[in-house]
């Protein structure tokens, strides 16, 4: 019996991977596909990058693994790197998304001493309980109710409505600075700004999950640099951080992690020597080979295509939604034939391209003559 990986097997896709080369992978028949799927927005860096590969290896021969009660360099140093890098105070290592934002909502609601989280429609933040209780899109939510933590839902991207929901009662505001889940939504400019002094204005906190956007996905190191002045609270990154290694973090300002005593929050294998040896790899190998620049080019190709049945092109780098004038499950199964893996998302009509910052520009190229044709037939 195959191992139960997902409760939604309708989204599965409709290939068996065994191997991956850098921005391809390749099926037990031994076809080749382009991978604009990019496992969920994970693999940054392609397969088997070799100083990925070089620094996992290396690190397990040396220390494969030592809990936090002991000190490691290599755990400082991934973490300093990480801070520069994201223009962080502070950083807290776990091993997911998800358990990045429960760290999150736990520092929130300790530090305000208050309980309301302000969430918005269509957003995501994971599907353990905490998460789901902020969580909007989809059925995720509806299927574990009763949901953990008072929460109210507001539209993404409407200042008005946020202005007016957010109170004295309010811990802290929750935002993607981009919706992947959702269709790769961006909110108007300067609403992450204007987000930030709603919340100085109330006393609360901002929270900006950047799980997705994070680390280099959307051309810049973070999704919110942006728009610098919403200098967030509390950010979540995940995914790209380990480009395929299980890691993600919570980065915090300094007068966050003050509020936090040891023990608070742990994980066994959070800041384990691998984990961090494997953000150190990652973010040198992305400001050696500018795959913040190689990335913005391929938004950039990507925004500049006109094809026949694609109404628009939203987001911004290598996490991208290529909007259809008909349901995109059919093309992207289509496209799976044609040698293109690609994503869908909550929109019906999106086709989510998340591709490694390393795919060349003459696949992308090649993926669009191919959507036109799909799309012609």
């Amino acid at each position: 019996m195959p191992a139960l990986t997902t409760l939604s097997p309708q989204s599965l896709l409709p290939v068996t991977i065994e191997r991956g080369e850098g921005p391809r992978l390749f099926d037990t028949d031994g076809t080749a596909y382009w991978d604009f799927y990019g496992g969920h927005a994970v693999a940054l860096l392609g397969q088997g990058h070799p100083r990925w590969v070089e620094a996992l290896t290396h690190q397990a021969n040396t220390l494969s693994f030592v809990s936090t009660l002991a000190p490691v360099p290599i755990r400082d140093e991934a973490i300093d790197a990480l801070c520069r890098f994201t223009k962080a105070d502070r950083a807290f290592l776990v091993n997911s998304g998800a358990e990045a934002n429960e760290a999150a909502l736990k520092v929130a609601r300790k530090a305000t001493g208050r309980d309301e989280i302000i969430a918005m429609t269509a957003g995501f933040h994971g599907r353990t309980m905490a998460c789901l209780g902020v969580t909007q899109t989809g059925s995720y939510r509806g299927h574990h109710a009763p949901v953990h933590g008072s929460a109210q839902f507001v539209p993404f991207g409407d200042i008005a409505t946020l202005r007016d929901k957010v109170s004295e009662r309010t811990a802290a505001v929750m935002i993607e600075p981009i919706q992947g889940i959702a269709g790769v939504i961006e909110p108007p400019p300067g609403y992450l700004v204007e987000a930030r002094r709603i919340c100085d204005e109330n006393g609360a906190l901002l929270i900006l999950d950047e799980v997705q956007t994070g680390v280099g996905r959307t051309g810049r190191a973070m999704a919110w640099h942006a728009e610098l002045e919403c200098r967030p609270d509390l950010v979540t990154v995940g995914k790209s951080l380990g480009a395929g290694f299980p890691v993600a973090a919570l980065l915090l300002t300094e007068d966050m992690a003050k509020t936090t005593a040891p023990g608070e929050h742990g994980s066994t294998f959070g800041g384990a020597p691998m984990a961090a040896a494997v953000i150190l790899a990652v973010l040198e190998i992305i400001q050696s080979e500018n795959l913040l620049e190689r990335g913005r080019s391929l938004g950039d190709l990507a925004h500049a295509t006109s094809i026949p049945g694609v109404t628009a092109v939203r987001g911004q780098g290598c996490l991208l939604g290529i909007v259809l004038d008909r349901p995109a499950k059919p093309v992207a199964n289509e496209l799976v034939r044609h040698g293109f893996l690609c994503g869908t998302a909550a929109d019906p009509n999106c086709l989510r391209l998340c591709p490694p910052a390393t795919m060349p520009k003459e696949a992308l190229s090649a993926l669009f003559q191919c959507l036109t044709e799909v799309l012609e037939n």
